[in-house]
C-alpha cells in the first residue's frame, strides 16, 4: 500500500543537508515546535503559540505536524516523520511525509460502497433511468472522490516546501 500511496504522491521522501550540527539543529527544533504527542485536542485552533510546528524530537528521530489555526485554509493534513544523521560536520535529515491516515481507507470505502450500489441499483433495477443520471452520478463520484485526493496531495507538497524552507531558515538563523 506505502507504494501506491508514494506512486499516487500521498507519502513524499525528501532529504535536507543543512550546515548545523545535530545538537544545534535539535535544540533549535525544540525552540520552534511544541511539544506534542498529536492526540486529538478539541479546540486546537484556539490555542495561542508563536511555533507554526507541533511534534517532538528524541535524539536522531523527530514527528512533526502543522498546528491547526483559526481561519487558516492551507488544510495540513500531512505528517512528518524524519531522522537526523550528522556526517561531514553536515546534518542530513530524511524525512517521509505521509498524508494519508488510515481512518481515510473508511471514507473511501463507504463512498465507493456507496456508488457501487447506486450503479448496480441503475443496472438491474428500472429500464427506465434517464442516460443523464448516470452521467450526473458519474461526475459526482470523481468530485467526492477526487476533491479530497488533490487537498491532501496539495497538503503533502505544501509541507515538503514549508519544511525545506523552514529547516534552512532554523539553521541559518543565529
Amino acid at each position: 500500500m506505502s507504494d501506491f500511496l508514494r506512486k499516487i504522491q500521498l507519502i513524499k521522501d525528501i532529504t535536507i543537508q543543512l550546515p548545523i550540527s545535530k545538537k544545534d539543529f535539535t535544540e533549535k527544533f525544540r525552540n520552534n515546535v511544541d511539544e506534542s504527542d498529536f492526540s486529538f485536542v478539541p479546540f486546537e485552533v484556539f490555542q495561542s503559540s508563536r511555533n507554526e510546528y507541533k511534534g517532538n524530537i528524541d535524539g536522531s528521530a523527530f514527528e512533526l505536524k502543522k498546528r491547526r489555526r483559526l481561519f487558516d485554509t492551507n488544510y495540513s493534513f500531512a505528517k512528518v516523520t524524519g531522522s537526523l544523521i550528522e556526517r561531514n560536520d553536515k546534518l542530513i535529515i530524511d524525512a517521509e511525509i505521509l498524508g494519508f491516515r488510515k481512518i481515510m481507507i473508511l471514507f473511501f470505502g463507504f463512498t465507493i460502497f456507496f456508488y457501487l450500489i447506486a450503479f448496480t441499483g441503475m443496472m438491474f433495477g428500472n429500464n427506465n433511468i434517464p442516460f443523464f443520471a448516470l452521467t450526473f452520478l458519474l461526475i459526482h463520484m470523481s468530485l467526492v472522490l477526487g476533491i479530497p485526493y488533490f487537498v491532501i496531495r496539495r497538503s503533502v507538497n505544501r509541507m515538503a516546501y514549508d519544511l525545506e524552507r523552514d529547516f534552512h531558515y532554523w539553521a541559518t538563523k543565529n
